[in-house]
């Protein structure tokens, strides 16, 4: 396998002497280092970009969110030219997971599907196509490197022997960093990085756990396998991470309510012929047009999605069918993997509703109503999914209220509750609690009677500007987005538009 060796002329931090240096995507691994013996380190990644053998070359990454991975952006430029946003111009092979490469059981291989660079920085944001579960993201450093720290760093690329590597492996650096976005390494011993290590993470060890200070961004690679040997240079420079947490953060947001990957809220449906339908949202209310996720068997059963519970950061559906409580997988375009049951014995009337987090423990939870009763039963997401004992937090008077979930309708942090009494159409909000129950109710909104308002659903905040919405069918067979708004006494339905012309009174359910 033939990697490239880009080129850029860049000055060093001052430690280095000014000169040609070779690029992060150029880099391997610390050469010399140690190659990791346990999964310490399994949310490094290995990129493989290139469309062809002949023009492949590799870079190493972190893992820093299920579904995103942070490398160096002169991987896809060459150090060359600016990145654009977007999808990579060149097929990316991402492996996650695997300290040997050779260990196919474990771990992950995705394809990226959208590169975000840093708009001033040796940095850049990679999405998978979907997402990694089982593999625990690295933390982000929070404070920056200290005079003369001591750091790990980390990565697949060229060791002083091998071409190309199947280990993981790790050597130890002094680092030097000021205000910049740079970070000087002095290799400790004979440590070195080498091609293949550009982005690959530069860490430290805090209470038994790594945090990441840096990406691994260019190196005079002296003693890297192929490196000439007048060259004995061994220092580098990295990218800083600590202080663009933000950044990071925010880009690996994913939006509640979004099934297929973008960033805005979708809607599910099911039809009079038992057909479960996927509905992409376009980020102002509207949607565009359904696509079938569910061929058939959806007659009947209570819907719901919000929350990822199977670990891969892709939001799931959850659903009780025939008793049953299940969790569908999302495979990362909102079509569905077999179902996982998560419980069962409950009534086939049973209404399940995925509220979101309710007890802020980073995991999905449901409530579901039954018996005249509301319950809560708190999620437990990864490769097996599960939930908790039911928990009772409304002893009566739920079996006329038809429920769905807003999101956090009045920005505290905590997700809330819309209940609709089916006797006179008014339409309630329930404060989400410190415990994980919900506070009296407050009136949210009047007319949704069965006959004005057939159906409602919580959309999240689907047109983006902060504030919870909401769906709802009408009596004539057309659909409408209300914008969320609010009153001196809180949370409230806002102003309405028609995003639905005709044909959802065929309809049985939308959440």
């Amino acid at each position: 396998m033939r990697y490239t060796r880009p080129l850029r002329l860049t000055a060093l931090a001052t430690a280095l002497i000014a000169g040609p240096l070779t690029l992060c995507a150029t880099l391997a691994h610390a050469v010399s280092g140690t190659p990791a013996a346990d999964n310490a380190y399994a949310f490094t990644a290995r990129l493989e970009i290139g469309n062809g053998e002949d023009t492949l070359r590799a870079c190493s990454g972190a893992l820093v969110d299920p579904r995103w991975v942070v490398t160096a952006a002169s991987c896809f430029t060459g150090g060359l030219t600016e990145l654009t946003p977007g999808a990579p111009a060149e097929k990316t092979v991402v492996t996650v997971g695997r300290i040997d490469l050779a260990q196919t059981t474990v771990g992950a291989t995705r394809t990226a599907v959208e590169l975000v660079p840093h708009p001033d920085r040796d940095l850049v944001m990679v999405k998978l196509a979907t997402g990694v579960a089982g593999v625990k993201p690295v933390a982000l450093a929070s404070t920056p490197v200290a005079a003369d720290e001591s750091v790990q760093a980390a990565g697949f690329g060229r060791t002083k022997t091998t071409w190309v590597p199947d280990k993981l492996h790790t050597a130890s650096f002094t680092a030097a960093g000021d205000s910049s976005a740079d970070i000087a390494l002095t290799a400790t011993g004979d440590a070195v990085i080498c091609q293949g290590d550009a982005g690959g993470p530069v860490l430290r060890g805090t209470g038994g756990t790594q945090e990441l200070l840096a990406v691994s961004s260019r190196s005079w690679q002296g003693g890297c396998l192929g490196t000439p040997s007048t060259e004995t240079r061994t220092g580098a420079v990295a990218t800083r991470v600590d202080d663009v947490r933000t950044w990071i953060t925010s880009t690996a947001f994913a939006a509640p309510g979004d099934m297929t990957g973008d960033n805005k809220p979708d809607l599910v449906a099911v039809d009079d012929v038992g057909k479960l339908r996927l509905y992409p949202g376009t980020g102002t209310g509207g949607l565009g047009s359904h696509i079938i996720i569910g061929t058939g068997g959806w007659s009947g059963a209570s819907v719901t999605h919000r929350g990822d519970w199977t670990g891969d950061a892709m939001e799931d559906i959850v659903a009780i069918v025939g008793g049953e409580l299940r969790v569908y997988p999302n495979r990362g375009d909102g079509s569905l993997a077999a179902p996982i049951k998560i419980g069962s014995g409950l009534p086939t009337s049973a209404k399940v509703v995925g509220i979101g987090d309710v007890t802020r423990d980073g995991r999905p939870d449901l409530v579901i109503s039954y018996n005249d009763k509301l319950y809560r039963y708190d999620g437990v997401n990864g490769p097996t999914p599960s939930v908790a004992a039911p928990v009772l937090i409304g002893t009566s008077g739920w079996n006329v209220m038809t429920l769905t979930a807003p999101g956090d309708a009045d920005k505290d942090g905590r997700v809330d509750l819309l209940a609709r009494d089916t006797r006179d159409g008014i339409l309630y909000h329930y404060l989400g609690q410190a415990n994980g129950t919900f506070s009296d109710r407050t009136e949210y909104g009047r007319a949704y009677t069965v006959t004005n308002r057939p159906l409602i659903a919580g959309a999240s905040d689907a047109n983006r500007d902060g504030t919870a919405d909401m769906w709802a069918t009408a009596g004539d067979g057309t659909l409408w987005f209300y914008k969320g708004g609010t009153s001196i006494h809180g949370p409230i339905d806002g102003p309405s538009t028609r995003v639905g012309t005709g044909g959802w009174h065929t309809i049985k359910s939308i959440s």
